[in-house]
């Protein structure tokens, strides 16, 4: 059984380096969420999370941003940020 890690923003599966930030194993983030190896400011990140989950899901704003701050309060990178 092979154990693939997830992103930390967002939980994109991260199997191979190149699923990686800057396709570095190193760094827990993906290619969307840390493009340059950094995650953008909460608030930057949320508002991509909830147009995405906008696009998805048909919500409006106000029920895509609500999901989207409860899912991202279940990733490592953003539980004691929001």
């Amino acid at each position: 059984m092979t154990i693939v890690a997830s992103c930390e923003s967002c939980g994109m599966p991260l199997a191979g380096a190149e699923d990686h930030a800057m396709a570095n194993p190193q760094i827990p983030y993906c290619t969307h969420c840390a493009p340059e190896g950094n995650l953008p400011p909460v608030d930057e990140r949320l508002e991509r999370f909830t147009q995405w989950t906008m696009r998805q899901d048909g919500l409006d704003y106000q029920a895509a941003r609500e999901k989207a701050i409860a899912y991202m309060k279940t990733m490592p990178a953003w539980k004691d940020a929001l």
